[in-house]
């Protein structure tokens, strides 16, 4: 009788430590790239735009103005549809798999489409300490999803969110799991610039710098002190709606840009 009780609590600690392991795993190893599905192709003049990712595209759903719409559509003389989808606390990996598991999403990407897409994703990553290898591979998944589809990858480079005040708000639990994978990761506790250069050493070595664009955070958060008092909210992490009209001027800019280039 003891040994059957020995041999079940064995057995009860194997599938504990292999239910960790994956957990782990799946915490620190991005997703392998899976075949990208087709999106809808429109035959009309209306420029579609996505927003998606994370919080930042979460609350970007919340706003009742969106400037992007009537900038393009002044400039272009084309009608301009705009939609946001986002998924709060993700990682740049967890939007990639949202991509194909997320039912929402899915069904937004395939039944839209998207001439372009606004991809927030990252912010994640730097208050999670994921690897630089991590956000690299997750952020040429998504690219290769979206050139796949013929859509146009426009790129959040990471901005300057307050990662200390970030930290601080964690549970104790939380916290020693980022210090574990500050060490494991061999990232520092505020590694943006790193995400950044990762992001620039990406696109230079698939040579996708006429295939992307990239929203530098200098170009519209580049006063880090100032900037967090006018955009953000009081948390260092997230936009306010004033931010939301920075950014998305920017965005519209950019696009604008793009557009004349391929004229």
């Amino acid at each position: 009788m003891k040994k059957l009780i020995i041999f079940i609590i064995l057995l009860g600690a194997v599938f504990a430590l292999f239910n960790l392991s994956k957990k782990v795993y799946k915490y620190y190893v991005s997703t392998k790239q899976m075949s990208a599905y087709q999106t809808a192709q429109h035959d009309d003049d209306t420029l579609r735009i996505a927003y998606i990712g994370d919080s930042w595209a979460y609350m970007h759903q919340q706003q009742e103005r969106c400037l992007m719409p009537q900038m393009i559509k002044t400039q272009t003389h084309r009608p301009v549809r705009v939609y946001s989808y986002g998924l709060g606390g993700r990682t740049s990996n967890e939007i990639y798999e949202a991509l194909f598991t997320d039912d929402h999403l899915r069904k937004l990407m395939h039944e839209q489409g998207a001439d372009y897409c606004f991809i927030s994703v990252g912010i994640n990553d730097v208050n999670r300490k994921q690897s630089i290898r991590y956000y690299q591979e997750s952020m040429d998944n998504i690219i290769h999803f979206m050139l796949s589809n013929d859509i146009r990858p426009v790129i959040l480079e990471i901005p300057d969110i307050d990662v200390h005040k970030a930290y601080r708000g964690l549970k104790e639990s939380s916290k020693l799991l980022r210090k574990v994978s500050m060490i494991v990761n061999g990232v520092p506790m505020d590694g943006k610039q790193m995400y950044r250069d990762a992001l620039d050493t990406l696109i230079r070595d698939n040579n996708y710098q006429h295939k992307v664009i990239v929203i530098r955070y200098k170009s519209w958060n580049k006063d880090y002190q100032n900037d967090q008092k006018r955009l953000y909210l009081k948390d260092g992490i997230h936009l306010n709606n004033y931010g939301y009209e920075v950014l998305d001027s920017i965005i519209a800019k950019e696009i604008l840009s793009n557009i004349k280039k391929q004229q």
